[in-house]
């Protein structure tokens, strides 16, 4: 029986054991996103710099968005990620250097974002997402997306907004909405306050040959104040707002009485109509204003 000789293929010898051995494939388990947003070697290493300052992937995420968003996205592009990392890289520089520590580079909003909870910004307005308009990324209290807003603060401006705005239960709140259902809220309080405040004082007038009644005591007619202008400064009196006729506190008989003097002053007919500054004149000069000192 004739000997069959079968050759095998000796890979060393052929084109492939000329090639180095493949590295095998290392998958990214953390700052995915911005690692691809990366393009260049200096950007991988800033990227490097920020992971070494224990920045984590979410907050990378958070600073992108609100710092770098592009017009219109509330989410960070891969240009928004390039931009946040050139920036913190920026920050970071030193840590490149041999002994060098966290502690010497701070970062105020890192510190601020985690004293907060690490609480992302609830979605902002389209006007906050324009740039140009003099508007920024930055949110003030009137905004749904302010951070020092609390969770029972939103739901109550939202139901006034659904009240208000007849909006069914399962239909969302725009944010535009909820911000004008919130001016309308602090309108509202802003009155309150300036009623309680009116109320504090007496609604009474007392001539000033009159002695003042048990708790009560006179209150000044003019308050001056001081201003600046044009490098120099002057002391300019300020008529006290109870000597106003606008004033809350005035009854209909103390306004028609006040009236009636200022015609006395200026010679006019008996039912002339009186100006505004001539009733406050007339006030000032004939009453003492007063406010009770004790409840």
């Amino acid at each position: 029986m004739p000997l069959t000789h079968t050759t095998t293929s000796n890979t060393a010898d052929g084109p492939s054991g000329l090639l180095p051995p493949k590295k095998p494939k290392v998958y990214r388990t953390e700052f995915v996103i911005a690692y691809r947003a990366c393009k260049t070697t200096t950007e991988r290493e800033q990227l490097a710099l920020i992971m070494k300052a224990r920045w984590t992937e979410a907050e990378l995420h958070e600073y992108a968005r609100v710092y770098y968003f592009r017009n219109g996205k509330d989410a960070p592009t891969a240009a928004s990620y390039r931009r946040a990392i050139a920036d913190l890289g920026e920050h970071y520089k030193g840590l490149a250097s041999p002994g060098a520590k966290l502690s010497s580079y701070p970062n105020e909003w890192l510190r601020e974002f985690r004293k907060g909870g690490s609480k992302p910004i609830p979605p902002r307005r389209e006007a906050l997402l324009k740039r140009g308009r003099g508007n920024g990324p930055f949110v003030t209290y009137e905004e749904y997306a302010w951070p020092n807003h609390t969770e029972e603060f939103r739901s109550m401006i939202e139901r006034r907004c659904r009240d208000y705005f007849h909006i069914a239960p399962d239909q969302p709140v725009h944010v535009n909405a909820w911000a004008a259902s919130h001016r309308w809220y602090q309108r509202e309080q802003c009155d309150l306050r300036k009623a309680a405040e009116d109320a504090k004082h007496s609604l009474l007038g007392k001539a000033l040959r009159k002695s003042l009644p048990k708790g009560y005591k006179v209150v000044s007619s003019f308050l001056y104040v001081g201003r600046s202008f044009g490098g120099g400064s002057y002391t300019e009196s300020v008529l006290q707002p109870y000597f106003e006729r606008e004033f809350k506190g005035h009854t209909p008989e103390f306004r028609e009485e006040v009236e009636a003097l200022a015609r006395k002053d200026n010679h006019l007919r008996p039912r002339a109509s009186v100006s505004r500054k001539r009733w406050n004149t007339a006030c000032h000069e004939h009453f003492v204003l007063i406010k009770r000192t004790k409840a």
